[in-house]
């Protein structure tokens, strides 16, 4: 398994993005930020995107990012005790 940042910017105010959201929450994940999530899969960067690319708008932004090596964070300790557990690989 490996944990990625998923992070976009949806540009199309009042569209529903309910099944991007939904497709993200399918995999083991933390919402850190409002918007961006991480998750942990075994699939790669491009399989995430290509999945979750399906469900947004062409004027959409979506990035899926590796975590690697060290990481550091603020004030969102729900997320960053999730980062911490020991199956979390990076």
């Amino acid at each position: 398994m490996s944990v990625y940042i998923v992070t976009y910017d949806l540009r199309k105010p009042g569209k529903d993005y309910e099944p991007l959201l939904t497709a993200i929450r399918k995999y083991t994940n933390c919402h850190c930020l409002k918007s961006a999530f991480f998750i942990d899969t075994t699939e790669s960067a491009s399989d995430v995107r290509d999945k979750l690319t399906k469900l947004i708008d062409s004027n959409d932004q979506l990035y899926v990012l590796k975590l690697t090596g060290t990481w550091a964070a603020t004030r969102k300790e729900d997320c960053t005790e999730w980062l911490k557990q020991p199956n979390r690989k990076f």
